[in-house]
């Protein structure tokens, strides 16, 4: 064991240092995603960039569109015994206005990486290049995914739908994320339930126009979504148990061309956040027997789209007290934290979890703006970091 602990900590170290000798390169290609941001299942320049480089590496193998046109995925050592470990990186931004002031900022007016992509898919292609120079190491295949599609339109779940397993031969999900907030280079996860399930919310409202200054001839399909959005309130704070877990947050409201008209329609969007099925469940329930009544009321009609997005992301608890041992021996025992409880955030990787062991965690970026934020930026010193402890977890795992 010991001789084994000391091979680890040289290998991490050599693979920190060969990362930040590439870090130059790793820093160059963050910087061109993040310039030219695409939205879900668009990401074609990306794509096209990411294979490119892959293609130029010794050992591996690419493919292209697999299950969706923009999927890029790379195999290295495909003749070595499976099952494959499978790193896997989101391709997709945001539909946001940037407001970091970089230099360079998204070229792209109204989509921005605030989500951390950029930085995710520069970091797994550093750790592709350290694996390619290691690839007579390597005792399974590592399979690198860079997947679309992940900020809210399941690319993960459209790939396991194509038979990405079952023709990849994949026995181990990694994914790695950078997260704000956390102190810069520390990882953080927990074995069980990581993230929150994540769902989606559509409101449709319709009244009768008219004329602002004569509310009386009209129904205000305004003023009912305000009083629908107070009711939702109502059903988590007084029918679900103080002490689970559940948030609805409505982001988006549309209603309305003038100032002065009341609008015949009315459109609601939002999320819905929690840890247990069964409290989703009774939720959605209420929402979709208490919307159309109380629009009735209040003599409107409504109508609830309710979509069952995202599962919870669950991390194998094996593997992860696994991963938790390597994670010591390559940050050191002060930079690993063991998280006390999941994160209300989504995330795709949860559709992995149903097909092989899965494990997902946070590395600290140490930054003052959350994700989803115009001014959320990726300190790019974590970037070889993050791409030596891949190639370590390939190695080591």
């Amino acid at each position: 064991m010991a001789e084994s602990l000391k091979g680890h900590h040289l290998l991490g170290a050599q693979l920190l240092a060969e990362a930040e000798e590439l870090s130059e390169k790793i820093v160059g290609w963050r910087r061109e995603f993040h310039q030219f941001p695409e939205l879900a299942f668009e990401e074609n320049v990306t794509a096209s960039r990411v294979a490119q480089v892959l293609e130029t590496l010794p050992g591996m193998t690419v493919h292209r569109s697999f299950g969706v046109a923009t999927a890029v995925l790379a195999v290295l050592g495909e003749d070595l015994p499976g099952p494959a470990l499978m790193l896997r990186c989101g391709m997709d931004a945001l539909a946001l206005d940037e407001e970091t002031g970089l230099p360079f900022a998204s070229c792209i007016p109204g989509i921005m990486h605030a989500c951390g992509h950029d930085g995710h898919m520069a970091a797994l292609l550093g750790a592709a290049i350290l694996l390619s120079d290691r690839r007579e190491e390597l005792k399974r295949p590592v399979l690198f995914l860079f997947q679309p599609a992940e900020e809210g339109r399941a690319g993960a779940k459209a790939l396991v739908a194509a038979g990405l397993f079952e023709r990849f031969s994949i026995g181990l999900v990694l994914g790695i994320y950078f997260r704000p907030h956390l102190p810069f280079g520390v990882l953080s996860l927990r074995p069980g339930t990581m993230t929150a399930l994540s769902d989606r919310i559509h409101i449709e409202i319709e009244g009768t126009g008219g004329h602002a200054a004569s509310p009386h001839t009209a129904i205000d399909t305004v003023t009912i979504g305000a009083h629908l959005l107070l009711a939702i309130q109502n059903v988590v704070s007084r029918e679900i148990d103080p002490q689970e877990t559940v948030v609805i947050s409505f982001g988006q409201i549309e209603a309305g061309d003038a100032y002065n008209v009341i609008p015949k329609e009315a459109h609601l969007w939002g999320t819905l956040r929690a840890f247990k099925r069964e409290v989703r469940d009774h939720v959605q329930e209420r929402l979709e027997a208490m919307i159309p009544l109380l629009a009735r009321a209040y003599r409107a009609s409504a109508h609830v789209e309710y979509a069952r997005n995202y599962p919870s992301v669950e991390n194998d608890p094996e593997k992860t007290a696994v991963l938790f041992e390597r994670a010591k021996v390559f940050f050191g025992d002060d930079a690993v934290d063991v998280m006390d409880r999941p994160v209300l955030s989504g995330e795709d990787f949860s559709f992995y979890g149903d097909q092989a062991p899965t494990v997902f965690m946070f590395l600290g970026t140490g930054a003052e703006f959350d994700v989803n934020h115009p001014k959320n930026d990726v300190p790019e010193e974590i970037l070889p970091l993050a791409s030596a402890w891949q190639a370590f977890l390939a190695l080591t795992f």
